[in-house]
């Protein structure tokens, strides 16, 4: 059995048990009064008799029997019945019987107990003459014997009272067990259990477990307060776990690394970033810092735990493709009682990167502004001498020409790839149209026939070009065209251009073929970054900005497609420029 129940039972039987303790007190309080009362009734009896005694004394020593009758009949009325009866049993006389008609007396248990020496006897019996049960007491005078008794009615009414008060007690005691117990069992302990069951299944979790509510009793008001409660809880516990669910989301979602560290070194939480920087693919596996085997993190956790005014420090992180800089951040914290860190690394690798190709960028910008601006200012200061020839004249125009030139393609070319670049950060597509690759690879061609011609280059396109159309800017896709074809031209020293037009599994592909020298294959990882040449004093002598072949990569991302070349020492080279087709 459950303790529970033994509860819920126990409560009726200690009821049980103190009702028998009671009914025990009340049948021993009745049985003293009983005793007590018919003890104080002798008592009152004994006292009657020996006042009728004394005033029938001297008529029984005289032996006046009419006033011995006489005495006794002043009775004859009262409750109390007196009589006089002589030693060999014959009455005398008797207040309520006629002396005639009573038999002899001398077989009377109260005569017997009466003894000699004037003794006395109390005697309980049935009484033929009165027909009624009578206290009788009996005292011995001279050779008679008084006699006086008292009918048991008055005291047995009044016992009888008290037993029935007392029986009444313990009916009513029984009565109480019996319903309490009822009650508790088939009222009580259901509800009880229930209630029990629900609030057990509510701490398991199940917290739509729903609340039986009694229509009446003494558990209603419990259980309405389990059933607030119930819903209270499930509502906190709902708000809990939107709001856990949002700081995950907002944990995860960091693109920063963020690790909470105990003091032994274990990380306790850790985001999606941090797994992804120190390869640990399982979300609930824990690991220790060491594990990250970066000495300067280490060493910046252990100073954090030891100085809470520690300051953001970069440091260096090997990985097996790059070493990555990282800015680390911390912020001492209390979690569950115990000093914790709270540890956000920033990756500044890219910006690093981006810094140095920025100072790449304007050196390399500078570098080539300088050589047609240095060639300008020389050849002005040559044209203030005015002490030149025709000849010379001519000279110093024409330079002065091809350098401007050269100069404003330049600051085209990175305006350009500036505008590419710009178009990028925007919504892809927001101004693309459905444009023809035919019509465009003609126009483009067409824009570097003069200079095909004074190169003695051949320029070959088919002359059935398939009819492609894909969504994008046609000036920028002519734009790469023409940077391709411009490049062979300067610099390969082909022959001929080829170029070409195909479509397969829904993308377009443009082709641009020489048969030049051919590109080294060291070269070709590094073919598309801004100002990289393969030889650089032949291609500024060419006029190139080192910006072209830049630009075609943006164009092609930028239109979602991509720019690839194939190239071998004295082969040639192939460019393929590929888009979506629509």
């Amino acid at each position: 059995m459950k303790r529970r129940d033994l509860i819920l039972i126990a409560l009726p039987i200690t009821l049980l048990v103190a009702v028998l303790a009671v009914v025990i007190l009340l049948v021993a309080q009745y049985r003293g009064f009983k005793a007590s009362y018919i003890a104080d009734a002798k008592d009152d009896l004994r006292l009657r008799t020996e006042l009728i005694a004394e005033t029938l004394v001297p008529d029984i020593r005289q032996g006046n029997l009419e006033r011995i009758t006489a005495n006794c009949a002043r009775f004859r009325l009262h409750p109390t019945r007196v009589s006089v009866i002589r030693e060999d049993g014959t009455v005398l006389a008797d207040s309520n019987a006629n002396v005639a008609t009573l038999g002899n007396h001398s077989d009377r248990p109260e005569l017997a107990e009466v003894g000699e020496d004037d003794g006395d006897g109390f005697v309980v019996r049935y009484s033929v003459t009165t027909a009624s049960w009578l206290l009788i007491h009996a005292v011995k005078i001279g050779d008679c014997y008084v006699r006086v008794s008292m009918p048991m009615n008055a005291i047995t009414h009044t016992v009888s009272l008290v037993r029935r008060s007392v029986t009444l007690a313990i009916l009513l005691g029984a009565a109480l067990v019996l319903f309490l117990t009822f009650y508790v069992i088939f009222r009580v302990r259901p509800h009880f259990i229930a209630l029990q069951t629900a609030a057990t299944s509510i701490a398991k979790g199940r917290l739509d477990t729903p609340i039986e509510i009694p229509a009446g009793g003494i558990l209603r008001e419990l259980a309405q307060a389990v059933s607030i409660m119930a819903r209270q809880l499930r509502h906190r516990i709902a708000d809990l776990q939107r709001e856990r669910n949002e700081f995950d989301a907002l944990f995860n979602a960091l693109r920063e690394p963020l690790l909470v560290v105990s003091q032994s070194g274990e990380v306790l939480r850790r985001n999606r970033a941090a797994g992804l920087l120190f390869t640990v693919d399982d979300a609930h596996e824990t690991f220790r810092v060491e594990r990250t085997a970066c000495p300067d993190l280490i060493k910046y956790v252990h100073e954090a735990f030891e100085s809470p005014t520690v300051g953001s420090r970069e440091i260096a992180f090997e990985t097996a493709a790059q070493t990555r800089t990282l800015l680390a951040h911390a912020v001492r914290m209390e979690r569950e009682g115990e000093i914790c860190l709270l540890l956000l690394l920033t990756d500044l690798t890219e910006i690093r990167r981006l810094e140095g190709f920025r100072s790449d960028f304007i050196a390399n910008v500078s570098h080539e502004i300088r050589t047609p601006l240095t060639a300008i200012l020389s050849t002005v200061e040559t044209l203030r001498e005015n002490h030149l020839t025709e000849a010379q004249y001519a000279r110093c125009l024409d330079i002065l020409g091809r350098h401007s030139k050269r100069l404003g393609d330049l600051v085209q070319d990175i305006l350009s790839l500036a505008a590419i670049e710009r178009r990028q950060t925007g919504p892809a597509g927001e101004d693309f149209v459905p444009c023809r690759l035919d019509a465009v690879l003609r126009d483009a061609v067409g824009l570097c026939v003069d200079a095909a011609e004074r190169a003695n280059v051949k320029l070959e396109v088919p002359e059935t070009l398939p009819e492609v159309t894909v969504n994008g800017d046609p000036r920028l896709i002519e734009q790469c065209v023409v940077n391709l074809v411009t490049n062979a031209i300067r610099h390969a020293g082909t022959p001929d251009v080829v170029l070409g037009l195909g479509v397969r599994e829904g993308k377009a592909s443009i082709t641009v073929t020489d048969h030049g020298c051919g590109i080294a294959a060291e070269h070709l990882p590094r073919l598309f970054e801004r100002f990289y040449r393969v030889h650089k004093e032949r291609s500024r002598a060419t006029g190139g900005t080192g910006l072209g072949l830049a630009i075609v990569k943006h164009v092609a991302i930028l239109h979602g497609g991509t720019i690839d070349v194939v190239s071998e020492p004295g082969q040639g080279t192939t460019f393929t420029l590929t888009v979506p087709a629509c």
